[in-house]
């Protein structure tokens, strides 16, 4: 299995951090001074990438990544 932060942009990794922070996509917006679109097109290539269907599977790969380095 390919490491999460290695498969996602700088971007796309602060955007699901803050995600998994319990924000929502306009304060994830208002946080990086980006559209609410912006959010969640960096969201939807997130879950291309992870291969995931939702923001809970998203946040789980990346929180069993950073637990087991």
């Amino acid at each position: 299995m390919q490491e999460v932060t290695s498969v996602l942009s700088k971007q796309e990794t602060k955007i699901l951090q803050t995600l998994a922070s319990g924000k929502l996509y306009k304060e994830i917006a208002s946080d990086h001074n980006i559209s609410i679109n912006t959010v969640k097109k960096h969201l939807k290539n997130v879950y291309r990438k992870l291969n995931v269907n939702k923001k809970t599977s998203a946040i789980e790969k990346y929180f069993q990544e950073i637990t087991t380095t």
